[in-house]
């Protein structure tokens, strides 16, 4: 029983290593929300730090209600109160960057276009990157 949880555990940090998106805010930290089934976060620390050295991060578990938290140097849990509507486009002017709004936008645009209809395999595609991590992903708002 305890191998089956620390598979779940392990597949878990995994896809966050892999479904993280962030985007630039105004103050300019890269922010990304996640909502993990595990509490993962710590886990995942280590490789966003050495995947983004160069740049100042935070990554928020909107179920635990923490984050974690990279300054250049060192990386820090933080405790915030962030509401899930940072990751709804209509208020995103509020939170990020006109440059990060239109890069999104391009970015999903471009994603729509470089689908090929007759190559769709949905139950392929969501056994790859299930649905529960779409809402974080902006290729799949378009």
């Amino acid at each position: 029983e305890i191998d089956k949880v620390a598979k779940k555990v392990d597949r878990e940090k995994h896809r966050m290593d892999a479904f993280v998106r962030f985007k630039l805010t105004k103050d300019d930290i890269y922010f990304a929300s996640i909502e993990p089934d595990f509490n993962v976060l710590p886990l995942n620390a280590d490789h966003f730090k050495k995947r983004y050295a160069d740049q100042k991060w935070l990554i928020y578990d909107l179920k635990r209600k923490y984050g974690i938290y990279y300054n250049l140097q060192n990386v820090a849990i933080v405790e915030l109160e962030i509401s899930s509507n940072t990751n709804n486009t209509s208020n995103a002017s509020t939170y990020f960057t006109l440059d990060e709004i239109n890069f999104q936008q391009l970015w999903g645009i471009y994603f729509k276009n470089s689908n090929i209809p007759s190559r769709k395999n949905m139950r392929l595609h969501i056994k790859h990157i299930p649905k529960r991590y779409w809402k974080y992903l902006p290729e799949k708002k378009f």
